[in-house]
């Protein structure tokens, strides 16, 4: 059985998580350490406090991004892996699991194209043990 469709969407995912982590770091972080250079106030102690508060927010939002990119770089790999007339047990799960969490980051692409990934490999499985079953007996 050909798992073409769901590597495509996988790949798709992949891509776009490897996207949007590089748009995160590169231009979403850069505008947050802008907008804190930006920052006058009345006292030095009350500009400190501020730089510090954007400077965490800019390294909270770094690792964000890198996190999406490495994520996105290993759902390239794993959508690779999957081969064509095997039963994939864990990389469907991962995909699920991988979907959830970019729902809860609000990451609403990667969210439906991991779970229609996911469901279609967990649902190509058991056409494939029906297969592997029928040329078993």
């Amino acid at each position: 059985m050909n798992r073409r469709f769901e590597k495509i969407i996988a790949y798709t995912g992949g891509t776009w998580q490897i996207l949007s982590g590089l748009i995160t770091i590169f231009a979403y972080s850069t505008w947050i350490k802008k907008q804190g250079f930006n920052i006058t106030g009345s006292s030095q102690l009350y500009i400190n406090a501020s730089q510090s508060v954007v400077d965490s927010v800019y390294s909270f939002t770094t690792t964000i991004g890198l996190l999406f990119v490495g994520l996105g770089i290993l759902n390239l790999f794993l959508a690779k892996k999957i081969k064509n007339e095997k039963v994939e047990k864990k990389i469907p799960i991962w995909f699920i699991i991988c979907g959830i969490i970019s729902y809860f980051l609000m990451d609403f692409i990667s969210c439906i194209a991991f779970i229609a990934s996911g469901v279609i490999a967990m649902a190509k499985n058991k056409s494939i043990k029906l297969l592997l079953k029928d040329k078993a007996v």
